[in-house]
């Protein structure tokens, strides 16, 4: 046909080996973009972060306890709370869900007349999980029973709320809120919580740590304390890890008597694989 060039013309061949040329560099580009897609996924998924977030779907064995030696306006008082707390995740009418179940095991009060010493009220929360990319998000009713042994370790009475959670992991660590609201059966208190997490990864499974949980019972006291501390995980056979850290938490805000002005949080963080479905 007029104006048909031949394959065999240089023109052609430069046409040919310019296309192979672009479908190279453009199967290398996207092989690039793949691989880097997946290291970006594999940074925020490292071992720190996964053992920090609290919407991680694997069963955990918490060990947790808040060394309280300075009350506002109370001078000689003090307060320890060491907590068990078991966290696991499953799926019911087809929702992936996290539930937790917190009771204070060792509760301690003293003050310069007295010491109590007992079990402290139990808590549950059980939350909906939703996935929005790589952040997380968690909402759930939430019960407290007056199992305290003692006036001093507990509220004495029924309470019920709403717990949620936010959670987005970064290639350099974790950010994370918790709030929470609750109140007594009976109206007469109040309480709002919020608990910001800031984890920055070191090198060798260190991290950084500052989780102080903002404490409002309406209309009584107000404490909000900030932390700075340090932990590390290590990793167990089939998948499973260990966490442990230490945090000094100094209270900002103190409102009201007998609120922590310092408290030292420590704790030790069993996880176990497991699967909603």
């Amino acid at each position: 046909m007029p104006g048909m060039l031949l394959c065999s013309s240089s023109a052609c061949r430069a046409r040919s080996g310019l296309i192979r040329t672009w479908a190279f560099l453009l199967a290398k580009l996207s092989l690039f973009l793949v691989a880097t897609q997946a290291m970006a996924q594999a940074s925020v998924e490292n071992l720190q972060n996964t053992s920090n977030d609290p919407l991680t779907p694997k069963m955990a064995f918490e060990f947790h306890n808040y060394a309280q030696p300075v009350l506002t306006d109370r001078p000689a008082s003090g307060a320890d709370q060491g907590y068990f707390r078991f966290v696991l995740p499953h799926a019911s009418f087809g929702v992936d869900q996290m539930m937790r179940a917190s009771m204070p095991v060792v509760a301690s009060s003293w003050d310069p007349e007295r010491a109590v010493n007992g079990v402290g009220d139990f808590t549950i929360f059980n939350l909906a999980v939703h996935y929005f990319g790589t952040v997380k998000t968690g909402i759930g009713p939430l019960l407290v029973v007056p199992t305290a042994s003692s006036p001093a370790l507990g509220t004495g009475k029924w309470q019920a709320g709403v717990e949620a959670v936010v959670s987005a992991p970064h290639s350099w660590g974790l950010t994370t809120i918790l709030a929470s609201w609750q109140q007594t059966l009976d109206g007469s208190l109040q309480t709002v919580t919020a608990q910001p997490l800031l984890f920055f990864n070191l090198p060798d499974r260190f991290y950084l740590r500052s989780t102080g949980i903002a404490s409002f019972a309406l209309g009584k006291n107000a404490v909000v304390p900030v932390g700075l501390g340090l932990g590390r995980v290590f990793e167990l056979p089939n998948g499973a890890s260990l966490n442990t850290f230490v945090e000094p938490q100094y209270s900002v805000i103190q409102n009201g008597p007998g609120v922590a002005a310092f408290q030292v949080f420590a704790g030790v963080v069993i996880q176990l694989p497991v699967r909603f479905r």
